[in-house]
């Protein structure tokens, strides 16, 4: 009665619907013990399921992808329950040529790749819990732009994109007491004169705590007295590109303005005079200096971690303004990334400056990318309902139980949807892209994980393996390519390591030896294999041991030449091919040697069983046989 009473309201309507499970094994039982799982999940959810009994080639037919139902067993079915048999809505492949990389989708690792300045708007939102992935996919999506050119700004409150931004040749914007990098409250920075008394106010607020209409007006009053002792004129454009006033000159304004006020008056210019020393004389006096900032890079990171947290959002608001006017001034693509927004939400000044410029950002190219974890701040605020209504692209993270009911009611999501927000591992949630919902695993290269992770385990080990390899042993130096390979099992990290900077491989190869070993070895300038080369190496090394008459060709003669004396010479010609050469070629060769001047040579081939193809052409040898060889020949020496 209830699914017909919606049926009449039109609030629902009615489908027929046939689902088919195909189950596949390679026996008969794995697939029973299959179908007793299947049948144990569908009845877990309350459905019975049937199997097709003489049936079984219209089953099979019915879920091949050919669009024809054998079977034709269907019932009819609600939207709202459709709806859940779908709860994720998204295109099977959707790629932008010229987009980047989000991630994977979770259920068939399609990858994700969207443009997002093809979207309604450019901006965006990353949501979640602490732990739940969001700076990673905040710090991919800003690598992923950057190599695509888009010119990018961070404002960073906790300090974790100077990494990011060194490793990438970007510009790190140090702000804090002792930096020389400061932003003047008073400076125009190609604004008009009247709108910036305005934004002042706004200011002042931040500053000062509530300000009552008085205050407001000695306080607007005094802005422009200050900037036309410095010559800046609304009437006159001309003049705004001068020195601007700092903090310093508003504060002695209040104090001249004192001496001539009532006594009733001069109780609210003392309290204006106490709110504003400690930006003049006080422990925040650091902003009362003029801008020293150029920002010449495409990524830009301000690093306002060393701020006192007294003062970090007057900081948070001056860059906010700051970077907001330094955009306007081109249409290229561009990207400013705001983290931890939460600490700007709460303040109804600067939530008035995002509101602002999260609906004027794409009049100038500009992408806005929010990443907070309050969700009570972002639903609440005014300026949070700006957001999620001017945000092209969002994508949330984990979520806790407390504030999944609020996001369920604002972004729509069914209870799959829910549950899998709820039990998403770090790294996988849902990314809303226009009208998509996508399940997304975000899945970093090991060389992009090891830049981005804010893992302390893992920053822990990174910084320990960037000391260990700055600690540059005393033992180091004699590995600077004095030698053609190495043993792995002799060498530190930071010597291997240090070899690898170099130019030289590690391999697992056998030379003389009975066992293959790991090496290090310097990569041939000729085109040969690695084995080739490192045989060639050991073979001349064990002649050195008698000799220091041993040389080593690899194109006009024997891979190993060596002399006992003046009248006694021998060559080693190395063959690690899987075949023998060609006939021609191998003819060639031996003909060649033989008619050199050499008391004997010898192929030496790596793989044993090639050894009776080449004794075809001439003598051949295993390489342990090869080592016997050459000492057999010096001690015998030895031994006349």
């Amino acid at each position: 009665m209830n699914v017909l009473e919606k049926l009449q309201k039109g609030e629902e309507k009615l489908f027929n619907i046939s689902l088919y499970l195909g189950a596949r094994a390679f026996d008969k039982d794995r697939l029973a013990l299959l179908t007793k799982k299947i049948h144990s999940e569908l009845n877990s959810i309350m459905i019975i399921p049937k199997i097709p009994f003489l049936r079984m080639i219209d089953g099979a037919k019915s879920v091949y992808p050919i669009q024809e139902d054998k079977l034709n067993v269907n019932r009819n079915i609600p939207s709202d329950a459709l709806a859940a048999c779908f709860p994720f809505t998204t295109a099977y492949l959707n790629i932008d040529s010229e987009g980047i990389l989000f991630g994977l989708n979770r259920n068939n690792n399609i990858p994700i790749i969207l443009d997002p300045f093809t979207f309604a708007n450019y901006n965006g939102l990353i949501l979640g819990t602490s732990g739940g992935g969001k700076s990673v996919t905040a710090k991919l999506f800003i690598l992923r732009n950057v190599l695509r050119g888009v010119k990018t700004v961070i404002i960073d409150p906790q300090g974790e994109y100077a990494d990011l931004t060194r490793a990438h040749n970007g510009q790190l914007i140090e702000l804090h007491r002792g930096s020389e990098t400061i932003i003047n409250p008073f400076d125009l920075m190609g604004s008009d004169l009247g709108e910036k008394t305005i934004t002042l106010m706004d200011l002042f607020k931040i500053l000062c705590g509530e300000l009552t209409e008085v205050q407001k007006n000695i306080l607007d009053k005094a802005v422009h007295i200050i900037y036309q002792n410095k010559g800046i004129v609304p009437d006159n454009p001309e003049t705004w590109d001068r020195e601007p006033p700092i903090m310093g000159d508003l504060y002695n304004e209040i104090l001249k303005e004192k001496k001539s006020a009532s006594r009733l008056e001069r109780m609210t210019y003392e309290a204006l005079e106490n709110r504003l020393r400690i930006y003049v004389h006080g422990s925040f006096s650091f902003i009362n200096r003029q801008t020293n900032l150029n920002l010449t890079n495409d990524l830009i990171c301000f690093n306002i971690t060393n701020i006192p947290s007294q003062v970090k959002p007057v900081l948070m608001y001056l860059v906010l303004d700051f970077v907001h006017k330094k955009m306007q001034k081109d249409r290229e693509r561009k990207i400013l990334v705001i983290d931890e927004a939460w600490s700007l939400l709460r303040f109804a000044e600067q939530s008035k400056s995002i509101f602002e410029l999260i609906k004027t950002a794409r009049k100038f190219g500009l992408g806005i990318v929010i990443i907070t974890q309050e969700v009570e701040d972002l639903l609440s605020s005014p300026a949070g309902k700006t957001i999620l209504a001017n945000t092209a692209w969002k994508y949330l993270s984990r979520q806790e139980p407390a504030a999944i009911s609020e996001l369920a009611e604002k972004f729509h999501l069914n209870n799959e949807e829910q549950n899998y927000l709820l039990t998403s591992l770090p790294g996988e949630g849902l990314l809303f892209a226009m009208n998509d919902h996508i399940p997304l695993k975000v899945v970093p290269s090991p060389q992009e994980y090891e830049m981005i992770t804010t893992n302390p385990d893992e920053i822990r080990k990174r910084e320990e393996k960037l000391k260990e390899l700055e600690k540059e042993p005393e033992d180091l130096q004699p590995y600077q390519m004095t030698k053609s390979y190495y043993l792995a099992k002799e060498l530190n990290q930071s010597q291997i390591e240090f070899l690898k900077s170099k130019g030289y491989e590690e391999a697992r190869l056998r030379g003389i030896e009975l066992v293959p070993q790991s090496v290090l070895i310097k990569k041939p300038n000729q085109n040969e294999s690695l084995e080739h080369y490192f045989l060639t190496i050991t073979l001349a090394e064990e002649a050195k041991k008698h000799t220091d008459k041993v040389t080593t060709y690899s194109t006009f003669g024997p891979d190993v030449v060596f002399s006992k004396n003046n009248n006694e010479k021998y060559a080693f010609e190395i063959e690690t091919g899987v075949q023998a050469k060609n006939i021609s070629d191998m003819e060639e060769k031996v003909k060649k040697n033989n008619e050199s001047n050499y008391t004997n040579w010898w192929f030496v081939v790596t793989n044993r069983n090639l050894k009776p193809l080449y004794e075809n052409y001439h003598q051949t040898l295993t390489r342990n046989e090869a080592k016997e060889k050459i000492n057999s020949i010096f001690i015998a020496k030895e031994v006349n």
